[in-house]
């Protein structure tokens, strides 16, 4: 036997305010008694929206490292010749080749932009990419794509941007929430009293990075693996 020892690196992922707040006058929720539900529903999703877009595209100052500026992304390179605005078998076949495959849980995410794109590709005689035609409770809006879930969202980028289709594995994301998670409120009518104003306030304080900080070489092979993956600008 060869005795080896794991190399490890402690990590500190700091935790940022990620913050919501809404003022509104008495008269108006006094008046409109389901405008508060409704500010505190659109200030949840605000919230989230803006966690996923760190998650994804962060720049780690200030807020999470998202995966498509971390040193762990891999980025396959468009075909020789590859019109703009395009995506071809090619391109998801060796998208999909590069993913880290870890018992995760390997999905796609894209813009809708690119579904006249995903639509018409086959391999053989068999389409990339299933729409669900009877959709199931937590199933992904997007349909089935070489087999795993597609997501579409606003995150990603438009049609022939880098980023406009990514293959992810999220379980390769390390995401920090404070203890007992959740997001802090608070709400006032001190604040702006002589406005007869009331001040609603939210905080949900998140960090988070890959746990990859390079894309992994295999064993044989020379294509590195990583559990972010996207296509070149085209």
């Amino acid at each position: 036997l060869i005795a080896s020892k794991a190399a490890a690196t402690g990590e500190i992922i700091q935790l940022h305010e990620l913050y919501a707040f809404v003022l509104a006058s008495q008269e108006v929720l006094d008046d409109a008694p389901r405008l508060q539900n409704r500010i505190f529903n659109q200030a949840a999703n605000a919230i989230r929206w803006k966690a996923f877009e760190a998650v994804m595209t962060g720049d780690g100052k200030g807020k999470p490292l998202g995966f498509m500026n971390s040193p762990a992304l891999v980025t396959v390179a468009k075909e020789g010749g590859q019109q703009a605005d395009t995506i071809n078998v090619a391109n998801v076949l060796k998208m999909y080749s590069r993913l880290l495959r870890m018992g995760g849980r390997p999905m796609w995410l894209g813009n809708s932009d690119i579904l006249p794109q995903i639509g018409q590709l086959t391999i053989g005689n068999v389409p990339a990419w299933l729409p669900l035609n009877q959709p199931l409770a937590g199933a992904p809006d997007g349909g089935v794509f070489l087999g795993r879930p597609l997501i579409f969202n606003e995150h990603s980028p438009t049609l022939g941007d880098a980023g406009d289709l990514t293959c992810v594995d999220l379980t390769g994301y390390a995401l920090a929430t404070k203890a007992g998670g959740g997001i802090d409120f608070a709400a006032s009518i001190h604040l702006f009293f002589d406005y007869n104003l009331a001040a609603f306030r939210w905080i949900f304080r998140v960090g988070g990075q890959p746990y990859l900080s390079a894309p992994v070489a295999p064993a044989k092979g020379p294509n590195t693996k990583s559990h972010f993956v996207t296509l070149e600008a085209r």
